[in-house]
């Protein structure tokens, strides 16, 4: 994969109206001013999550490397079902998980993508925009996954090199966020900057018997 399709994905990624948990895990782990170490594990682990993170991606390349160029092998292949770990009732991996204006955001980004292909060879990517009106009734909408999925299948990438080049330009973009929260500071955090009401009846105070729950643990 070379550094100007890198570069092109990179930049898709960095758009903030595609963001996502990601993003929002990594700056709530700096909004205190810890360091952006934190906001990398944080990132990293919800970029594992199986449904829109690495293990989803590795299914997407693994679903797509092999198909003919033909609609129905695609839509055949791609046709939604129950996750196997989290039960989520209608997945294909890349695809799920975004609202209309990320549905078109996105597909927009693979238009865009798909154009930087090589005039002389015959990619997923640009197939699936071709296509991906009808292939969408069975797959859903297209998501960062799947577009990162088909970019790589198309450029020869390796499944582990794969995973590392997407956890890299996610966390990159989480990072670049982790570090404007933390320089606004504690009083940019949502819970500071916005009132919040208890609606409802208080509860009466719960009265505890110290001696009685000392016993109960073998404190006595």
């Amino acid at each position: 994969m070379n550094c100007e399709c890198r570069l092109r994905l990179a930049q898709e990624f960095a758009d903030d109206r595609l963001f996502d948990e990601g993003v929002e895990a990594a700056r709530n782990a700096c909004v205190a001013g810890a360091p952006l170490a934190s906001a990398a594990i944080t990132a990293s682990a919800w970029y594992n999550n199986p449904l829109t993170g690495v293990p989803a991606l590795r299914a997407s390349m693994q679903r797509v490397a092999d198909l003919e160029f033909d609609v129905e092998s695609w839509r055949s292949a791609l046709t939604s079902a129950p996750h196997e770990e989290t039960s989520d009732p209608n997945f294909t991996p890349g695809f799920g998980f975004v609202d209309s204006t990320q549905r078109e955001l996105t597909l927009r980004a693979a238009e865009r993508l798909s154009k930087s292909h090589a005039r002389e060879t015959r990619g997923r990517l640009p197939f699936f925009v071709e296509h991906q009106a009808i292939i969408a009734l069975a797959s859903g909408p297209l998501n960062l996954v799947g577009l990162a999925a088909l970019v790589f299948v198309d450029h020869g990438v390796e499944l582990d090199a794969a995973e590392r080049i997407f956890l890299l330009l996610r966390i990159e973009v989480a990072l670049a966020e982790a570090a404007t929260t933390r320089r606004l500071g504690i009083a940019a955090f949502p819970f500071f900057s916005q009132e919040y009401v208890y609606e409802g009846v208080r509860p009466d105070p719960c009265k505890r018997d110290l001696a009685s729950l000392m016993r109960e643990v073998g404190l006595d």
